[in-house]
């Protein structure tokens, strides 16, 4: 029991001083405010193989923020400083002083939100990133807001056609993120087309939502995953990394520092005699 309560106590002090820096979790927000930018960043790229994602303040050392990231995922936002950063992509496991197999310079605005998104479609086949802003303001009244991200190398391009035949996209090449479109709020039914192969999926419109409709190859055919750009997360990014250049935000605190005190909390109360309680 000593050893647990010298590891508890200065854990609870480290826990206090990170809250009186800032390290607090983040209070909710409908987009990001004066001060504060949000990324996120898609693998699109078929043919690579898991990888890991190095995030960084430009000129500084990198951090490795999610491991193992596979072909069509996403990462949640991370909330961080305006100002230059350096993303880099390796392959899952490989050292952090491995050559990147692909590395972008990205400059975030204040008040804005972002999606890197990497596709296989640089000189050569190569990982290229395509950094686009994410819509966050509100759609007209009663409708949601949806966009397409056309990742499927192998079947393209893609169209996407709503109930009574509304066209969501005609045509949109690998690698593309159209504009939004503006739908009705309800469950649509859609129909995929590329050449001669059809799929169909089904997207929840909710009105005042704004969505990414990420198209992605599975063996012969096309599939559908609808994600939630920044105005509709139930919860603030949680993610972080160091300010930017030019930025002034404290550093982010990693989660597990607050669990962890929490975690030796409960241990040391269930370990205890029960002479001692």
């Amino acid at each position: 029991m000593r050893l647990l309560t010298a590891l508890l106590r200065p854990a609870v002090a480290l826990a206090a001083a990170l809250v009186l820096l800032g390290g607090s979790p983040l209070a909710a927000h409908a987009a990001p405010g004066p001060g504060v930018g949000w990324i996120r960043v898609g693998h699109f790229s078929p043919k690579v193989p898991p990888v890991d994602i190095y995030f960084a303040a430009f000129g500084k050392p990198e951090k490795v923020v999610i491991r193992k990231a596979g072909y069509g995922a996403v990462t949640p936002y991370s909330s961080v400083a305006p100002g230059a950063y350096t993303v880099s992509m390796r392959p899952a496991d490989a050292a952090a002083s491995s050559p990147p197999a692909l590395s972008a310079t990205i400059e975030l605005k204040e008040a804005s939100a972002y999606s890197l998104l990497v596709f296989a479609n640089g000189p050569g086949g190569g990982l290229q990133g395509s950094l686009v802003q994410d819509d966050l303001s509100a759609p007209a009244a009663g409708n949601g807001r949806v966009r397409v991200v056309q990742g499927s190398a192998a079947l393209t391009p893609v169209s996407v056609a709503g109930q009574d035949g509304k066209s969501v996209v005609n045509g949109a090449a690998y690698g593309s993120t159209t504009p939004y479109t503006e739908l009705p709020e309800g469950r649509w039914p859609l129909k995929l087309t590329s050449g001669g192969t059809t799929s169909e999926s089904t997207v929840d419109v909710k009105a005042g939502s704004t969505t990414s409709l990420l198209v992605t190859e599975n063996g012969t055919g096309l599939k559908t995953e609808a994600i939630a750009d920044g105005a509709t997360l139930p919860d603030p990014p949680k993610l972080g990394v160091e300010t930017g250049g030019g930025g002034t935000a404290p550093e982010s605190v990693p989660w597990w520092l607050f669990v962890l005190p929490v975690a030796l909390a409960l241990l040391v109360f269930r370990r205890r005699p029960a002479h001692d309680r």
